[in-house]
């Protein structure tokens, strides 16, 4: 009995051990052979596995407002199959339904989600467009009933691209569409030259969980970097400015029913775009002509011109040309005024004034073809301005060696020669700005979402083109222009305004058409010191007459509200308010009568609150201000005593 015992003893211990070496062997395998396989296997079944991105970065005009911008948007959806394992989706459906969250009849739209729960379909959109105040109020009502949280009926958040005022701004900022039909991307415009800056990162985020539920578990880790979001980019862009500008060239594009119109504003100083604007009646070319369309400049050329000639000495300011009837002939061509009043001797000064083409003819022959050639090279008329715009087009450069006999005396009042409206102004603010050429920019600074800089760009000092001498010369001249000459219709009473106007034949297929015009005009204030150039263009403006298709009629009056608005907007002060300021301040607002000085009421009519303030700053005269604009009435009436007056009173409209 003994033997047997010990003998079952020690095949229990051998069976016993034989299993444990297997169990150890198994660990063995498991853990170092097959631990790959199993881990594997373990997290497809535990990982939820997230592609998260930053989100794109906002584009900003220069004082912040925003003209692109990423918003969240849910989709409201339910997965059939385990809403008809549930019990308690049937009402939280009949709330939301109720609530107009979901916008179909309850019970077709149940029998249509029952019908896909017993064909174990997962998906059905519910609502596509919930905005953040509805998905929390949505995600009030699942936890009600139980159900958040657990994917049977759920939210799914995407992100979705706005435009402010895109009428305003669809062809300077761009928008993003599909490229390689998974993710959206810049196309057009500053959204597309700035994609690697504005587009947010890419990463994939892991938490271990319930991969079923989508419910990650309170101990997981899971690791991301931790700023994903692309840069906000802030433009040189002034809203206010935009505004202005579109509007004023809106409403004479609407008037003079023409083909297209365009408009750029810039401040002179340093190339900084300020506004942009643009109408055709061709809805099918998406091309921005301000950067990617070449025109033929006519006679708001002219300035670049003379500036040139006083530049190299070759004519003074009141250097003579006897132009005779209007006319002078050219290798077998007749080349005339566009008035048969211009005619006999002109200055400098006249010739600029008057828009003579004749004159100008003359003035370019004073340069050789090589001369005339290295000043257009000068005002970068040969090479694209760099502006930060994609596809910036540049024009064309014909050596002087292949200049046929008429091209220098064209190309001396704007014809003969394409170049883009953003060339012309870039050109002409060297002209008004002391004679440095800048490179013109949209976009001021790049920044993270805490407002660090990560890239400034900066005023970019391309060439001195002419001495600030010139260039003073040539800013009293234009403003000559204005007060006398063909951009009278740009002049603002009390402001100092320069300008010049063109009206340039229409070309097409390499030939003029005729009684087809392309009406133009360049300007620039404060005379004194520009901080503002300004170019606007109307392709094919209709009218009677040709006076009413020219640059002076067309064109010179849009240049004239934008200095009305713009001078209110940004309060400069006109001069003839300059004037009353400094007799307000020195004389007291002073006369004499009898030997005794009296203090009179000026009148202050049309004048802003602001305007007011100031002439009466450092007086004892309280100022009574009622109503918004300018000043309608007052009192004291002017040129009446203020001797006893404490108070006045001013009523704006």
């Amino acid at each position: 009995m003994k033997n047997n015992f010990i003998l079952r003893t020690f095949m229990c211990s051998d069976i016993i051990l034989f299993c444990f070496f297997i169990l150890i062997f198994r660990m063995i395998q498991i853990q170092l052979f097959d631990s790959k396989n199993y881990k594997e296997a373990v997290k497809s079944q535990t990982d939820i596995v997230k592609n998260e991105g930053g989100e794109r970065g906002n584009i900003y005009d220069s004082k912040g407002k925003g003209l692109a911008y990423s918003i969240n948007m849910y989709e409201l959806s339910v997965d059939p199959k385990r809403f008809v394992e549930s019990e308690k989706g049937a009402e939280a459906l009949k709330e939301l339904i109720n609530k107009k969250y979901i916008k179909e009849n309850y019970k077709p739209l149940l029998v249509t989600i029952k019908r896909l729960g017993e064909q174990k379909r997962r998906y059905k959109r519910l609502n596509k467009n919930v905005d953040d105040v509805e998905k929390k109020e949505i995600e009030d009502i699942l936890e009600k009933h139980g159900i958040k949280g657990k994917n049977i009926i759920f939210l799914e958040v995407r992100k979705e691209r706005r435009y402010y005022r895109s009428d305003l701004y669809f062809f300077l900022v761009g928008n993003i569409g599909f490229k390689n039909k998974t993710e959206k991307e810049g196309v057009f415009g500053i959204e597309y030259l700035y994609e690697n800056y504005l587009k947010g990162e890419k990463t994939l985020k892991t938490i271990s969980g319930i991969r079923g539920l989508g419910i990650g578990l309170p101990t997981s880790q899971a690791r991301t970097k931790v700023n994903l979001n692309g840069m906000d980019l802030h433009l040189t862009i002034d809203n206010d400015l935009q505004y202005i500008l579109n509007d004023e060239v809106e409403k004479q594009y609407k008037k003079t029913n023409a083909e297209e119109a365009y408009a750029i504003m810039m401040d002179p100083n340093n190339g900084k775009i300020l506004a942009t604007s643009f109408f055709r009646k061709n809805k099918k070319n998406v091309a921005n002509p301000i950067f990617q369309s070449q025109i033929e400049p006519g006679s708001i050329f002219k300035p670049l011109v003379i500036a040139a000639a006083l530049n190299e000495k070759k004519i003074t300011r009141n250097t003579n040309f006897d132009i005779g009837d209007g006319t002078i002939k050219k290798y077998k061509h007749t080349i005339r005024e566009s008035s048969r009043k211009i005619k006999g001797i002109l200055t400098t000064e006249e010739v600029l004034k008057r828009s003579s083409n004749v004159g100008m003819v003359l003035i370019g022959d004073r340069f050789t073809n090589e001369e005339f050639d290295h000043y257009l090279e000068k005002f970068g008329l040969y090479e694209k301005t760099g502006v930060d715009y994609p596809y910036e087009k540049k024009a064309r450069h014909v050596l002087p060696k292949s200049w046929h006999g008429l091209k220098k005396s064209t190309m001396s009042f704007g014809q003969g020669i394409a170049i883009t409206p953003l060339q012309m102004i870039t050109a002409f603010s060297a002209v008004i700005n002391g004679g440095t050429l800048y490179q013109p920019y949209l976009v001021e600074k790049i920044t993270d979402r805490d407002g660090l800089v990560i890239r400034r760009n900066l005023p970019l000092e391309k060439r001195k083109v002419i001495s600030p001498n010139v260039s003073q010369q040539m800013r009293s001249m234009m403003e000559l222009a204005v007060l006398e000459g063909t951009v009278v219709k740009a002049h603002v009473e009390g402001y100092r305004v320069g300008g010049k106007t063109g009206t340039a034949q229409f070309s097409e297929n390499g030939r003029y058409v005729k009684n087809e015009y392309l009406a133009s005009v360049v300007g620039f204030f404060p005379v004194e010191k520009p901080q503002y150039a300004v170019m606007v263009v109307f392709f094919k403006p209709q009218g009677d007459a040709w006076y009413d298709k020219s640059g002076g009629t067309a064109a010179a009056p849009v240049l004239g509200e934008i200095v009305k608005r713009v001078t209110k907007l940004k309060n400069i002060y006109s001069q003839s308010i300059e004037n009353i300021k400094v007799q307000g301040k020195k004389q007291n607002f002073k006369k004499v009568e009898n030997n005794q000085e009296l203090l009179v009421m000026p009148d202050l009519k049309g004048m802003s609150a602001r305007e007011i303030i100031e002439i009466f700053k450092g007086s004892d005269i309280e100022l009574e201000i009622s109503g918004v604009g300018v000043v309608e009435s007052q009192s004291p009436e002017p040129k009446k005593e203020l001797v006893d007056v404490k108070k006045v009173k001013i009523k704006l409209s």
